[in-house]
């Protein structure tokens, strides 16, 4: 079961806090590491692609991952 299951079929608040809380670490590490692997590699590689350089833009890139994957 992924994290935005847990979050909707949790039962108690303390089991919703805990899957809220594991799903905002798990986006913060994604975003950390996308930003990066973004601009370091894609970007040098793929001419159409442009740098990351908002946070606004690499959380949504990590929004639109964690969806996609489930």
């Amino acid at each position: 079961m992924n994290l935005i299951q847990r979050i909707f079929s949790c039962r108690s608040t303390e089991e919703c806090a805990k899957a809220i809380a594991m799903f905002l670490v798990e986006l913060l590490i994604m975003i950390l590491i996308i930003r990066f692997l973004w601009n370091t590699s894609l970007v040098k590689h793929i001419s159409v692609l442009r740098p990351a350089t908002t946070l606004m833009d690499t959380l949504l890139l990590a929004i639109s991952l964690q969806i996609i994957r489930g």
